[in-house]
């Protein structure tokens, strides 16, 4: 007679991830990490790498994630996740205002307590689905917070590339880069070059040129359900497509990049719903 096997169900956990190498980001998991045992609640500190990957395994009994570090340290653990949306994440800023990490050390404990009691609102933030493909065989596929950027080497001349929008022909680029932010990411690089901002409750895209060779080369703010298809011409170097500024892959001369919203959605602990609002106007220097 088969021995028959009861399934275990996952113990309910906190996962914290601190910046790496960082005395107080380190002292503010510590702190963390003894509040929650007091609770009678566990605690997964995923290891530290830069390439390793957080697994769903690991992930499963995941209530809730505290990133503890700035906005940087945030979309590196977006990046290490093979599941994006299982559960809220709670950014903790160690610097300066962020646009995503808004909740400061201090006020950590009370934070973590308060979604803990379900006292948060969860704001939907998009992803983007990236593939580079080539004769509708995709050779890689990733996802990014921020952006996806099209973009070369110092030695490599000015790219030129196509631009096509839902399988419509948008315009022929010759630029520096190209670049696609959620409206996240458009506080980010997409900002720098003269992209506009988007809040994060506007559902669309950001395409922006980097160093374009022709005035009429403007930002174009589309759908989110937009599938945005771009395909360099005339090769002379290499070129690369960079996700969220970390990962970097570099694209043959017949690959064309598709981007696409990602069915996935990241889940964002808030409790204050002028928070974006309070960033900018610390980042512009608004008054």
């Amino acid at each position: 007679m088969a021995k028959k096997t009861t399934k275990k169900v996952p113990t309910e956990k906190i996962l914290i991830f601190p910046k790496r190498d960082d005395a107080k980001a380190a002292k503010a998991a510590t702190q963390l990490k003894v509040w929650l045992a007091k609770r009678g609640l566990d605690t997964f500190i995923p290891p530290v790498s830069d390439t390793e990957p957080i697994t769903q395994a690991s992930l499963a009994g995941v209530k809730l994630a505290v990133v503890i570090g700035g906005d940087g340290t945030f979309l590196t653990f977006v990046r290490r996740m093979e599941i994006k949306d299982a559960f809220p994440i709670l950014g903790i800023n160690l610097g300066s205002l962020g646009f995503i990490t808004d909740v400061s050390p201090v006020e950590m404990i009370d934070a973590v307590e308060a979604v803990l009691e379900g006292k948060f609102e969860e704001e939907l933030r998009p992803l983007l689905q990236v593939e580079i493909c080539r004769k509708d065989v995709c050779r890689l596929s990733g996802t990014a917070f921020n952006d996806a950027v099209i973009t070369k080497d110092a030695r490599t001349a000015m790219l030129k590339f196509n631009v096509c929008l839902g399988g419509e022909f948008l315009t022929y680029i010759r630029a520096d880069g190209y670049i696609v932010a959620t409206p996240t990411g458009s506080t980010a690089y997409s900002l720098s070059v003269g992209g506009p901002l988007l809040h994060p409750g506007v559902e669309g895209l950001v395409l922006v040129p980097i160093c374009s060779h022709s005035l009429s080369s403007r930002p174009v703010v589309v759908p989110q359900s937009t599938l945005i298809e771009i395909q360099p011409k005339e090769f002379k170097g290499s070129v690369y497509l960079v996700l969220d500024g970390q990962i970097n892959h570099e694209i043959g001369e017949q690959d064309e990049v598709r981007i696409r919203k990602s069915p996935a959605q990241l889940r964002l602990v808030r409790f204050i719903k002028t928070a974006w609002f309070e960033a900018l106007r610390a980042k512009l220097h608004l008054k």
